[in-house]
């Protein structure tokens, strides 16, 4: 089937686009952008300064150290509290948030001094508990066991809770997980607003009303009913009250918000300060959210400018630093406790910065920076999910189209280059806005798989082009070779690697006789058949055919190295060669063609040899002419099948027997030579019989004990007469009884024929 690059090109594009989007939406994957590249985002960007206006008042352990009082907020006295606020009042605070709980009653004085210092204050907010609970349901017989989570508002002691401008849960995880958001409005209590909202209500009273103004002429019947006309200073309580009227007036109409900041926008410096614009457009923002919103963490704990408890308490000149308490004149103040041991206090959590401070930030620092969050109306932005949808579509697409079209290492570079620069968009982004751009899924999902499509492209278009080679070379050179050559056609040039090789000659001894008997259509159909034979055992053992000229065919096995199994392989494929011509023969009749097969190894140089316009590919050495003279010895020993001792390998000891020394003509050395039998001959006692008496006959004849050679050459030819080696050797100890060799005869054949 032909491949059709263009289709299949923009699919696998578009597909990766589509895989992210998928990702994106797989809870692993989502979890894993918040703990990994939100984490990530946040450590680039580093601390930064928090809003100077937005303070803790901390009771802390050197707090209680100094004023003698256990470490857990719950047993100090509120009479202290009372102080606290007395203080904060005659410094103008504008308004003070306790993350403490007051839902249980103490001792009456003090709860009566809190409660007046708190009328006085006329800007508390308390922070009210949430009970969480697990009921169990009763289920029937046989039934699975069913639980359900109750989650409510414990009231606020009425003295306390009557005598601050309002109250609010602050509901955080009570498990020590990475905490990323916080809620505006608590859906488990009918999204009533949280403490930081309530707080930023307070702070913002001196604007609400023109806020309430801004909206009548924005959509006049809308916000007609939120406020009496011109009641002048807006009750503070009365405007904490509007906070879940104006809640629906936001939702029922998605348009209000985008109408207000364009309405707001026209607002000349000398109707509204910067300063209260600023204000108001956070209240506006804050309306259009979701019920929920990321934190936008300004660092690790106490980066939130942070005031032990006991230096406000303390007199002057005490060594308290009062230049910092008078900052608090107009700012937001949280009460709370900032110890950040998690068994001592239960008010500690893991943030992005945990990690790198190896400290946990306490919930009264996480309320403090969700206010400073919604007063500079700063957080961290996720993309919309259609923009996100688009971003992660189309960056499949750009790393895709990188990865399949150009080369491996050219993709590798393009899609390393992408990556750098997405990053860098992506902590601009962050660090300029708070824009959090999906960093796990872009970059450790859609960019591997990109690169992994392209390799897999190219391995296709690579097989394509390589079957088109083979169609065009693959009957005239091996697979390997042809492999190399579709892979790089520089292959062609002269020359070659040396290798290690075995290297095995076939040669057909009735060839001659055959083509002159038969047309040339016959013979051909005939040798067709006779090296489908000689070729199927061949390759099945991993062998190369690399020529084939006339009636011989020479094949090889190669490798870097000597190898053990490499020499099996070679010797196996020959047996079966041997096994198959014989199968053949049997068949063929007349046409028989008793094959003779000889192996030799060593190092060798395989490539393409010639010149001019004519190229061959094949083995040059000592090797292959070696070979091919081990193959002639046959006819001298009348055997079919044998092997130098550097092919066998580790086969001598099986199924073999040593027939001799050999110098072959030209030659100088003595290659030492084996018989390959197969396993019927040992099979059978009196052939064995045979091969120990020509063993032992060899033996002798290499001491010069003709007389005792010639009597177990005989032996062996009285049990086969068809033994070649033994008629070999019984004709030669014949000869040098009369004529013996010089004394520096070392027991090897010279062989002056080929």
């Amino acid at each position: 089937m032909a491949f059709r690059q263009p289709v299949a090109f923009y699919c696998i594009c578009l597909g990766v686009g589509f895989v992210g989007v998928l990702a994106s939406m797989v809870p692993v994957f989502s979890d894993a952008e918040e703990s990994l590249g939100l984490d990530l985002l946040y450590q680039l960007r580093g601390p930064e300064q928090s809003l100077a206006n937005v303070a803790i008042v901390a009771i802390d352990k050197e707090s209680a150290g100094a004023l003698d009082l256990p470490l857990r907020a719950s047993k100090w006295p509120r009479q202290l509290h009372a102080r606290l606020l007395e203080r904060l009042t005659a410094w103008q605070a504008a308004v003070i948030a306790f993350d403490l709980f007051f839902y249980e009653p103490k001792e009456e004085a003090g709860d009566r001094t809190l409660a007046s210092a708190m009328e006085r204050a006329g800007n508390v907010v308390l922070t009210q508990a949430i009970d969480r609970q697990t009921l169990s349901l009763p289920v029937s017989a046989g039934g699975r066991a069913a639980h359900v989570n109750i989650e409510r508002m414990l009231p606020t002691l009425p003295i306390l809770a009557d005598a601050a401008v309002g109250q609010a849960p602050f509901p955080l995880p009570k498990v020590p997980v990475k905490l990323n958001q916080f809620w505006c409005f608590w859906p488990g209590s009918g999204n009533v607003p949280t403490t930081p909202v309530v707080a930023l209500h307070v702070y913002a009273g001196e604007v609400f009303i023109d806020f309430i103004h801004l909206l009548r002429e924005v959509d006049a019947v809308a916000a007609e009913t939120l406020l009496a006309p011109e009641t002048g200073a807006a009750d503070v309580r009365r405007m904490i009250g509007l906070i879940q009227p104006l809640r629906n007036l936001f939702e029922n109409d998605a348009t209000l918000a985008s109408r207000a900041l364009e309405r707001l926008g026209r607002y000349s410096l000398q109707v509204l300060s910067a300063d209260k614009v600023q204000l108001i457009r956070a209240l506006i923002r804050l309306y259009a959210t979701e019920s929920s919103r990321y934190l936008n963490f300004y660092g690790p704990p106490a980066t939130v400018r942070t005031i032990p408890y006991h230096c406000l308490l303390s007199p002057a000149g005490s060594g308290c630093d009062d230049d910092e308490a008078a900052l608090l004149n107009g700012a937001a103040v949280f009460v709370g406790q900032t110890a950040s041991n998690w068994i001592e206090t239960h008010d500690s959590f893991y943030t992005a910065f945990s990690g790198k401070s190896g400290k946990d930030i306490s919930g009264v620092e996480i309320a403090a920076t969700a206010l400073a969050n919604l007063l500079e109306d700063k957080a961290v932005y996720p993309l919309a999910p259609f923009v996100n949808v688009l971003l992660l579509v189309g960056w499949g697409v750009l790393v895709a189209m990188t990865g399949l079209h150009f080369t491996t290492a050219v993709s590798a570079a393009g899609l390393l280059l992408l990556n750098g620069i997405y990053f860098s968009l992506a902590c601009f982004q962050f660090r300029a806005g708070g824009i959090w751009y999906p960093l796990v899924v872009p970059m450790l999902v859609q960019t591997p798989m990109a690169l992994i499509a392209g390799l897999i492209w190219k391995y296709r278009k690579v097989n394509i082009d390589r079957a088109n080679i083979r169609e065009a070379f693959g009957h005239y050179l091996p697979d390997e070779v042809v492999d190399r050559l579709s892979a790089n056609l520089k292959e062609l040039s002269l020359g070659g690697k040396v290798f290690y090789g075995i290297c095995l000659f076939t040669d057909a001894q009735n060839y001659t006789a055959l083509s002159e008997r038969l047309d040339p259509g016959r013979l051909t159909e005939l040798m067709n058949r006779y090296y489908e034979v000689i070729f199927k055992p061949i390759k099945a053992h991993g062998g190369l055919v690399l020529q084939v000229v006339g009636d011989s065919v020479m094949a090889l096995w190669s490798a870097p190295e000597p190898r053990p199994e490499l020499a099996r392989a070679a010797c196996r494929a020959a047996r079966e060669v041997s096994a198959a011509v014989d199968d053949f023969n049997r068949q063929a009749g007349d046409k028989a063609m008793p094959t003779r097969i000889g192996m030799h190894a060593g190092e060798m140089l395989l490539g393409n040899i010639g010149a001019m316009d004519h190229y061959e590919y094949r083995p040059v050495g000592d090797i292959v002419n070696t070979a091919s003279r081990v193959e002639g010895l046959n006819k001298f020993l009348g055997t079919h099948l044998l092997a130098t001792r550097e092919a066998m390998g580790a086969e001598t000891d099986r199924m073999s027997r040593l027939v001799g020394w050999f110098v072959f003509k030209g030659k100088s050395r003595p290659v030492q030579v084996y018989e390959l039998l197969d396993a019927d001959s040992f099979s059978l006692e009196q052939q064995a019989l045979t091969y120990r008496h020509f063993e032992a006959g060899l033996d002798a004849f290499g001491q010069r004990r003709w007389d005792a050679a010639l009597k177990r050459f005989d032996l062996a030819l009285q049990i086969d007469a068809s033994d070649g080696p033994s008629r070999y050797y019984r004709r030669y100890c014949q000869v040098y009884r009369e004529q013996p060799p010089d004394e520096a005869w070392d027991g090897a054949m010279h062989l002056e024929q080929k």
